[in-house]
C-alpha cells in the first residue's frame, strides 16, 4: 500500500509588508495545508525559512499556529529543520515553541566525544519511515557540520529513509556560490533528500543520492521571487507517495495571483524618455487584479534617476487596480548623477548592493565575514536587529538578546 507526504521549503512567512501581499502569503500557505488535509498526506516535511525571521511579530505566528493545529488534529505529523532565516545560534526562535508544543517535531542532533556531529532517526510511527535531517545552522558554515558529520550509522540504517536539509547544492546551482556544498557531503544511501533554500523547484538524481529534491519557495521570500514568477517559474511544494522506494513525485501548483512584468531598458536614454515609455508600457497593458513588477536597468545618458517620478507610476497602477507594485531599480543608474549607496530598487535590494559595495573593500582573514557569505552573514544580523520588542520584555533583556544573538552569529568569542 502507497503512503505519502508533503515536502515544504522556504515559505517565508512573515516575509511582506503591505497587506495585500500578506493577504496573498496567508492564502498561498492555508491553500497549502488545505490540500494537505484532503489529500489525507501521512506527514509534512518543513525544510527550513518556514518563517523570515526566527520571532516574526504575533500576527504571523497566530496564524501559522492556526495551520500546524489544523494539521495537528488532522494527525498529520511535521517534520522540521531550521533554515538559515528561521534560526538563531542562541536558540531563539518560534520553531523551538512549535516543537514545544507538539505540532512540530526536530530531528536531533548530537556532540560526539570524537568531535563530530551524530544525527538520531526519528521512525514515523504510521508509515515506518526513518527521518533524519540538519538544518541551515549558521549562516555560510553549513560546509563546516556535513564535513564533520557521523555519516556510518546514516549510511548503514536500513529501511525507507528521508534526509532533511537546507542549504545549496552547487551541482543543482546555475553560478557557484560561496555558500554551497557539493552533493557528495550528504550521507549517501537515502531514499529521498528533502531540501530547502533554493527558491526554484528541482529533482536530480546522482550516483548514490536519488531523488535530491527542493520543491521551492511557497510565494516569495526574496525580491526577485515575484519576477520569476511573472517569467513562468512555479510555486508551490511536492507530494511523494512511496512504499519501499519512491513511487512518485508530484509537483502541487498553489496560484496565487496573476503577474505583469513590465522592462524598461534606460541605457543610452534620457530621463524624459524612460518616463515616457513606462508611461506608455502601463497604460497599454491591463493590470487589474494583478501583482506588478517594474524592473529598470540601464545607464541615463542625461537627467538623473530621481528625475522619473516612480512614485507617480506606482500610484497610477494601483489606480488602475493593481493588487501591489513592485519596482526593481537597484541596476538603474546615470552618467549626470551617481553616488554610491544612491537609494535604487527595494529595500532588500539596496542593502544587498551596499553591504557588497562595501565589503569587497575590505581584508580578513575570517572567510566567513567576506564574499557572498559576508554579504549572507551582514543580512542576517540586520535582520536579526529589527525584531520588535515583546511588550513584556524589558529593554535591557531586550537588547542582551539581540546583542547575543549578532555576537553568536559573527562568532566572537567575548
Amino acid at each position: 500500500m502507497l503512503v505519502k507526504f508533503a515536502h515544504f521549503a522556504d515559505v517565508h512567512l512573515g516575509y511582506h509588508k503591505s497587506d495585500a501581499l500578506k493577504r496573498l502569503e496567508k492564502y498561498a500557505f492555508t491553500h497549502s495545508i488545505d490540500r494537505c488535509i484532503s489529500d489525507n498526506v501521512d506527514f509534512v516535511l518543513m525544510c527550513g525559512d518556514i518563517f523570515h525571521n526566527n520571532i516574526p511579530d504575533m500576527r504571523v505566528q497566530k496564524m501559522a499556529m492556526e495551520q500546524f493545529r489544523r494539521l495537528y488534529d488532522s494527525g498529520i505529523p511535521v517534520y522540521v529543520v531550521y533554515g538559515s532565516h528561521d534560526f538563531s545560534p542562541i536558540s531563539n526562535s518560534v520553531i523551538d515553541l512549535f516543537v514545544a508544543a507538539g505540532y512540530m517535531i526536530k530531528p536531533r542532533g548530537v556532540a560526539l566525544e570524537s568531535g563530530n556531529i551524530g544525527l538520531d532517526f526519528i521512525t514515523d510511527p504510521k508509515t515506518g519511515a526513518k527521518i533524519a535531517g540538519l538544518g541551515g545552522l549558521k549562516v555560510g558554515r553549513d560546509r563546516d557540520y556535513y564535513e564533520n558529520l557521523e555519516r556510518t550509522p546514516l549510511e548503514s540504517e536500513s529501511g525507507f529513509k528521508i534526509f532533511l536539509f537546507h542549504g545549496g547544492i552547487t551541482e543543482m546551482m546555475d553560478t557557484i556560490a560561496d555558500d554551497g556544498m557539493p552533493v557528495s557531503l550528504l550521507p549517501k544511501g537515502f531514499a529521498y533528500y528533502a531540501g530547502g533554500h533554493m527558491h526554484e523547484h528541482q529533482n536530480e538524481h546522482f550516483s548514490g543520492y536519488n531523488h535530491v529534491v527542493y520543491p521551492g519557495t511557497l510565494f516569495a521570500g526574496h525580491s526577485s521571487d515575484m519576477e520569476n514568477s511573472a517569467k513562468g517559474q512555479r510555486r508551490g511544494f511536492v507530494i511523494v507517495e512511496f512504499d519501499s522506494t519512491v513511487k512518485s513525485i508530484d509537483f502541487i501548483d498553489v496560484p496565487t495571483c496573476d503577474y505583469v512584468l513590465i522592462v524598461v531598458d534606460a541605457d543610452m536614454q534620457t530621463s524624459d524618455h524612460v518616463q515616457d515609455e513606462i508611461t506608455t508600457k502601463i497604460t497599454s497593458i491591463s493590470t487589474n487584479d494583478k501583482v506588478v513588477i517594474l524592473r529598470i536597468f540601464g545607464e541615463l545618458l542625461r537627467g538623473r534617476t530621481t528625475d522619473v517620478d516612480l512614485r507617480a507610476v506606482r500610484q497610477q497602477l494601483l489606480d488602475n487596480g493593481a493588487i501591489d507594485v513592485i519596482i526593481h531599480r537597484r541596476e538603474f543608474t546615470s552618467k549626470e548623477y551617481d553616488i554610491r549607496g544612491e537609494p535604487a530598487g527595494t529595500m532588500e535590494e539596496v542593502e544587498i548592493k551596499t553591504f557588497q559595495d562595501n565589503i569587497k573593500q575590505i581584508s580578513m582573514k575570517r572567510d566567513h565575514l567576506i564574499g557572498d557569505r559576508g554579504v549572507t552573514l551582514a543580512q542576517s544580523i540586520l535582520s536579526s536587529t529589527r525584531i520588535k520588542q515583546p511588550d513584556n520584555e524589558t529593554s535591557a533583556d531586550y537588547a542582551h538578546r539581540i546583542s547575543s544573538d549578532v555576537i553568536s552569529r559573527m562568532e566572537l568569542d567575548v
